[in-house]
């Protein structure tokens, strides 16, 4: 019942986020120049901005399946498929909901742990993380005119990098002690369920550190992000918006940066109130800013969450057994 409420209330804290997002993003709204910006749009440039997501996950997949070789060789069907669902979930359910029920779905294809594949999840996550961070730190470095607050942001992205690689050295000569201190810390909070999930995210890190496979992951992950920044320069073509790579990084820099801030489902608001912002800032007319907000925001929900939601469909996935598998291993 305790752990009902804080679901329920971490839940309303999301969705009062996402109305503060929305209040900020669309408190001055014209709609006439709205539609004219929206109607505008060139819907050719939309689609090609919708498959390049839909190639950008799939790229995901491809990623995830080698940090789950170490686990079980799978088939890249059942990967994809997984991926999928997790973005339905995430657009659809609270509580981004979606890396549960991926974990979940692939167990359940594979008849391999969920909670063993939901570490692979932690791992990539950390992963993106640290490419997350290196961007920055490029950007700054190769951008000097980029506003203050991205230098700001490089400074705590190199802290995070050298916090990883104390990680992987303490993990390399002090494993066992670090083990036994993470569960030590976190059996207190979580009655010792959380002790598989560490061993979990343990091995999968030392796994990815002495994988023969670890230069393809980097370079999988570098295209990922890449493409991830391509895609918003064909959305804004879609919208006759030309972003230098400045911009574009700027825009790339806020958005994915702005999703990790607590939210309801799908980002809605706190995705549009970030957007907006900094293509306004850009000098852009507010219309056409929340007008390709608006477009931005559906090339992925509309692409993922449809093709997620066959699959979530195709392999019956419940979401009651997802969560009592989230609330009895995690």
């Amino acid at each position: 019942m305790k752990k009902s409420k804080v679901t329920h209330y971490r839940t309303l804290v999301g969705i009062l986020i996402s109305i503060i997002g929305l209040y900020l993003g669309f408190r001055k709204f014209d709609g006439r120049e709205f539609l004219t910006a929206l109607a505008g749009a060139d819907l050719w440039y939309y689609l090609a901005a919708m498959l390049l997501m839909v190639l950008v996950t799939g790229l995901r997949a491809w990623r995830w399946q080698y940090l789950l070789r170490p686990l079980k060789p799978m088939p890249y069907r059942h990967v994809f498929a997984a991926t999928m669902i997790c973005y339905f979930g995430n657009n659809v359910f609270p509580l981004r909901m979606g890396e549960i029920l991926r974990s979940y779905s692939l167990g359940k294809m594979e008849n391999v742990s969920a909670v063993a594949v939901f570490g692979t999840v932690i791992v990539e996550r950390v992963l993106d993380t640290i490419i997350f961070a290196l961007i920055l730190i490029a950007a700054a470095i190769f951008f000097p005119g980029l506003p203050g607050w991205v230098r700001m942001g490089s400074t705590g992205a190199v802290i995070i990098v050298v916090i990883f690689v104390v990680l992987l050295y303490i993990l390399r000569t002090r494993q066992g002690k670090l083990r036994d201190f993470a569960k030590r810390k976190i059996a207190g909070l979580s009655r010792g369920k959380m002790s598989k999930l560490i061993d979990n995210f343990i091995n999968g890190i030392l796994t990815l550190r002495s994988s023969p496979h670890l230069a393809k992951i980097a370079l999988q992950s570098i295209i990922i992000w890449v493409l991830s920044i391509v895609n918003i320069w064909v959305a804004g073509l879609a919208m006759d918006i030309s972003l230098s790579v400045e911009n574009l990084l700027l825009v790339f820099i806020v958005t994915s940066a702005i999703i990790s801030i607590p939210s309801a489902p799908g980002y809605v608001g706190t995705y549009h109130a970030g957007l907006i912002g900094i293509l306004t800032l850009l000098g852009f007319e507010l219309a056409l800013s929340q007008a390709f907000a608006v477009i931005l925001h559906s090339v992925g929900f509309l692409s993922l969450t449809s093709i997620g939601v066959f699959y979530f469909i195709k392999y019956h996935v419940r979401v009651r057994e997802a969560k009592i598998l989230a609330s009895d291993e995690t």
